[in-house]
């Protein structure tokens, strides 16, 4: 047998009525955007595709040399960060460069710039375990 409550009264529940907004059309009319420039885009684009040629050139680089493969985990495995960034500058890439390794992989950081204005990352990552 429940429990009864002889005093309890169930909530009483009034209809909600829906009312839909009422957005007026010109209400988003006034922003202002500068005017569009694609001259920075578009010379970043140009320096990744750089970046991208760069990287295939390392990948084949360090696919192409067991010996180089272990001096790399060798060299990472020891903290050795300016002879890992020698080895990997051996292949020939020109791309400011930064690296760090974990006890999985490799993570090869290629930066490009426009003038001043740093304008693009290639994050690579590779595992060896």
């Amino acid at each position: 047998m429940g429990l009864f409550f002889p005093y309890y009264y169930p909530p009483a529940y009034w209809p909600v009525y829906y009312v839909t907004p009422n957005y007026q059309s010109h209400a988003f009319d006034n922003r202002h955007y500068p005017e569009v420039n694609t001259e920075l885009l578009i010379k970043s684009a140009e320096q990744m595709k750089v970046l991208l040629k760069e990287a295939d050139v390392l990948m084949d680089h360090i696919k192409s040399s067991t010996e180089l493969a272990s001096e790399l985990m060798s060299a990472a495995q020891q903290s050795n960060k300016s002879k890992l960034i020698q080895l990997l500058k051996s292949s020939g890439i020109e791309s400011k460069m930064d690296v760090s390794y974990t006890p999985d992989g490799l993570n090869i950081m290629l930066y490009t710039s426009v003038g001043d204005l740093d304008c693009g990352h290639l994050k690579i990552s590779i595992r060896w375990r």
